[in-house]
């Protein structure tokens, strides 16, 4: 996330994709109200993969000491930008990372959150809001009801208001729906089934997501996919299982009384080591789906393995 600081009032500011500077208050993202600034002064935007600073306006801006004037100038860290004679003008360039979404505190307007694999409110270990992406769009799950944050409208998490900013960079997806319809999850049960390790298996490399206890989950909910399939349901109709059936057989399974509070939280967790598992986990976070009541594992492909025995499989890789 790219963010300039003011060189006199140390405000912050993290640059949208198309940020623009001006002393128009209805279309500049930083307003200046100085009369030598024109009403669209100048824009910094993300471009491939770099900043660059375009001025439009009357009289100019100094970047890092050269005058430009209807020109643009790649950025780099460090470099100092003046808009207009006034030393309130002055900015610096703090971070020129890629743009990303982010929170913004009401309150405290130099508290920001940005928006990376997964957040949980007020804290991880007994969250009451989660928040992360899916399907190119910043789910908010509350109480088990999963809306889409929504640019420009106001939540309040831990009784603090944030706006929330889209500053997503759209990226190219022709190779990753390859990669996602020629891989599979790959279940490795110990003899005892109380070891459960999954992989992702692509075509180059395997993605390891170790043995936890919410692997237990995904294979409950595999399992359900493989019994719907050997009964010839189609794709779409395969998996989908009570969650009030999920956690009585999570309650059995672990030996004390599991409720929706507990399988959110692990879903959670589940979409957010999938998003932070290098390189292609995050293709993979929607692996989890869910409809009124029901939920199942949405992967196409996957195989269950115990003591290196197929167990069941559901294999048919495209090429």
């Amino acid at each position: 996330m790219a963010i300039i600081k003011n060189n006199e009032t140390a405000e912050i500011v993290c640059l949208n994709t198309q940020h623009t500077f001006g002393r128009n208050q209805n279309t500049a993202h930083t307003y200046i109200p100085e009369k030598d600034i024109s009403q669209s002064h100048a824009l910094i935007s993300w471009r491939g993969s770099n900043w660059y600073i375009q001025d439009h306006s009357r009289n100019g801006t100094i970047v890092n000491g050269e005058y430009i004037n209807n020109t643009a100038v790649k950025l780099a860290q460090g470099f100092k930008i003046q808009f207009g004679e006034n030393t309130s003008t002055l900015w610096e360039i703090v971070n020129l990372d890629p743009p990303s979404s982010y929170l913004k505190s009401l309150k405290n307007k130099n508290k920001i959150i940005e928006l990376t694999t997964g957040h949980a409110f007020p804290n991880e270990e007994e969250p009451e809001v989660l928040i992360y992406p899916e399907d190119a769009a910043w789910k908010l799950e509350k109480n088990g009801v999963i809306d889409n944050l929504v640019q420009n409208r106001i939540y309040v998490f831990d009784n603090e208001e944030y706006v929330f900013v889209e500053n997503q960079v759209l990226e190219d997806t022709m190779d990753n729906g390859h990669i996602v319809n020629n891989a599979y999850f790959q279940f490795i049960l110990s003899s005892d089934e109380e070891h459960i390790r999954i992989k992702i298996i692509t075509q180059n490399l395997e993605l390891d997501l170790g043995e936890r206890v919410h692997n237990y989950i995904l294979l409950s909910l595999a399992r359900k996919r493989l019994i719907d399939v050997d009964n010839g349901y189609v794709y779409g109709d395969q998996g989908w299982m009570a969650i009030d059936d999920l956690l009585s057989d999570m309650s059995k399974e672990f030996g004390k009384e599991l409720d929706t509070y507990y399988l959110n939280l692990k879903i959670y967790r589940i979409r957010k080591l999938l998003l932070e598992t290098k390189p292609y986990g995050y293709l993979f976070a929607n692996s989890i789906e869910r409809r009124y009541g029901e939920i199942r594992f949405a992967h196409r492909f996957f195989q269950i393995l115990k003591e290196e025995r197929c167990i069941g499989e559901v294999l048919a890789i495209a090429n």
